[in-house]
């Protein structure tokens, strides 16, 4: 006998850290937060280090 070809298909997911939405690759899963957001954060984070300059910081 062979099985049924409609199963159910059971999937882990979870909810992205930053925006809330639904993450269903295995690789977004593990990391918590989705390839957009993960691209933001980068973001915001590479603007967070950049406005930490002091004057001492700029070559002149």
């Amino acid at each position: 006998m062979t099985e049924p070809e409609d199963r159910a298909e059971v999937r882990l997911v979870a909810h992205c850290r930053r925006c809330h939405g639904w993450l269903l690759s295995t690789k977004s899963v593990a990391e918590g937060i989705g390839p957009t957001c993960a691209a933001r954060e980068r973001a915001d984070q590479r603007a967070a280090a950049a406005a930490e300059l002091t004057l001492f910081d700029i070559a002149a």
